[in-house]
């Protein structure tokens, strides 16, 4: 079974590399390690899609924000995200009212355009030893 870790690792490097440089990728995923999932675990923010054994993506949700959405690559296309994104926003939904917020990986802007999510500025948000353009996407309305 591919681990969360592995997976956020792969995906990050195979969806991102045409938004962002090899410079800023590894900054960003430098001094990850497995461990770094538990605290979001143990507080039943994060959960995954599975296949059998394999972990097709997951995702990571508090009061107002999800926080994550990451696929598998080979996944990416087929509606795993989409079913992650729905369950971020029922999660972030819970015990929040207003508006659902997010920060937009530039690759990920259309997609997050497509499930109703509006820009609201961009941003530079610090990964280790990188800066990562970003943008706030807002969604007002349920999906």
């Amino acid at each position: 079974m591919r681990s969360g870790f592995k997976l956020h690792t792969h995906s990050v490097q195979a969806l991102c590399a045409n938004h962002y440089s090899s410079e800023q990728i590894t900054g960003w995923l430098k001094n990850r390690t497995p461990q770094g999932y538990l605290p979001g675990i143990e507080r039943g923010e994060m959960f995954v899609v599975v296949e059998g054994e394999r972990i097709l993506g997951f995702g990571h949700a508090v009061p107002g924000e999800v926080v994550a959405v990451y696929v598998a690559p080979e996944w990416a296309k087929q509606g795993v995200g989409r079913a992650i994104l729905t369950e971020g926003i029922v999660r972030a939904r819970s015990g929040h009212q207003g508006a659902v917020r997010l920060d937009a990986t530039l690759n990920a802007r259309e997609f997050y355009k497509k499930a109703g999510f509006v820009e609201v500025e961009q941003k530079t948000v610090g990964r280790n030893d990188v800066l990562l353009p970003v943008i706030v996407m807002e969604l007002r309305d349920e999906i």
